[in-house]
């Protein structure tokens, strides 16, 4: 009997879970708000309503098997319920009670003995205080909740936190609290897909190199291998499986990670689902992130992670200046170009740092694919209709 895998979210990357698990006909249901959701372009089996509905959280896993999620800002609460009445749910609602928060988060890290960055913990009204007792000059501010795609987080010295208390800034606006975080040396920024089965064993892909855009903080672009030496590689992968092991859950996991120029590896966050920093497996790897989450969910065997050509990622985010309906500019050059995937993620509207979309790009050598890169990002721009 075909079983039914059960979405919150139906996002991008439901969207491209679908795609995983059409191959071999999984039955899929999503719940997401707008029906004209990008999942909605390949699945017509949808649930109308808010992530945080516990009755419409009901109605998905009445039509499911299994349910999953592709976002993390869902009601965790109504999933715990459900998992006490036998729901299989991956990864556990357990894990995203821990995520949902980044005070929780890094209290796990260290209470696990996993290497993260010092840190400390403030609500609005201690806020004050520990920034001028904190003891460098430059750190990190995050918000505990509600933050994503680099929202909520903040590169700031104490001169330019103060600047934005005296002018009150909505920035700094938090009911939930915050964390202060040392700032990373030097550092280069690395993800590890991990993917833990329900039978317990587990595998890691191969590190990847991120370099984020300094103002929005967004993901820019990915390279596949990392720079990073093979003993490097091996520790990130290592401390990723070690962070992720302590959750006690099946699931797929994007473990982000610091590398300093010192040597020192930190965990920095984890996000419970496929992720930005894998879209390139579709093309790159044996196995997808997204099939290796559909094989989970059903209970298949994991497949391999082996990389098969080094690719570079490149989200195609809208531009400061449009807003409202677009077109990609340039798209019949850039499919020209051999080893070049195109993924458009079906919104149909543009605004600033909005991801609308990611090309992979895949050559022989890591060199060959910075360069590939660079021309197809030259190539593709998001133009105003």
């Amino acid at each position: 009997m075909t079983k039914t895998i059960g979405v919150l979210g139906g996002g991008q990357l439901g969207k491209m879970l679908f795609e995983a698990g059409s191959p071999l006909n999984i039955n899929f249901t999503f719940l997401e708000k707008s029906e004209d959701c990008p999942a909605s372009l390949v699945c017509s089996n949808q649930v109308v309503g808010s992530l945080q509905d516990a009755i419409k959280i009901n109605s998905l896993a009445k039509k499911a098997d299994v349910l999953t999620y592709e976002i993390e800002h869902v009601n965790v609460e109504a999933l715990e319920q459900l998992e006490r009445e036998g729901k299989l749910i991956f990864p556990k609602p357990s894990v995203l009670s821990i995520i949902q928060d980044k005070g929780f988060q890094k209290q796990y890290y260290a209470d696990s003995e996993v290497s993260t960055l010092d840190f400390t913990l403030a609500t609005r009204d201690s806020l004050s205080e520990e920034v001028s007792t904190w003891g460098d000059d430059k750190f990190v501010l995050k918000h505990r909740k509600g933050g994503y795609d680099g929202k909520g987080v903040q590169l700031l010295n104490k001169q330019s936190f103060s600047s934005l208390l005296a002018a009150n800034s909505s920035s700094l606006t938090s009911e939930h609290g915050y964390v202060i975080e040392k700032l990373a040396q030097e550092a280069i920024e690395v993800s590890v897909i991990v993917a833990v089965a329900q039978d317990g064993s587990s595998v890691t892909y191969p590190p990847c190199e991120m370099v984020f855009n300094p103002r929005s903080n967004l993901m820019d672009y990915l390279i596949a291998p990392s720079s990073l030496s093979l003993e490097i590689n091996d520790n990130c992968e290592a401390l990723a499986l070690k962070a992720v092991k302590g959750f006690n859950s099946p699931g797929l996991f994007a473990v982000e990670l610091f590398v300093e120029a010192s040597g020192g590896i930190f965990v920095n966050e984890i996000a419970p689902r496929p992720h930005n920093s894998g879209h390139h497996t579709i093309e790159s790897c044996y196995t997808s992130q997204y099939e290796q989450l559909n094989r989970i969910l059903l209970g298949q065997p994991l497949g391999s992670t082996a990389l098969v050509k080094p690719a570079a990622t490149c989200n195609i985010v809208g531009p400061q200046d449009i807003n409202g309906s677009y077109e990609l500019a340039n798209l019949d050059e850039a499919l020209q170009i051999e080893g070049v995937y195109i993924h458009m993620y079906g919104k149909t509207t543009t605004s600033p740092d909005r991801k609308l979309g990611h090309f992979t790009v895949l050559a022989d050598t890591r060199a060959a694919v910075v360069e590939k890169m660079e021309s197809v990002k030259n190539l593709l721009t998001i133009k105003s209709i």
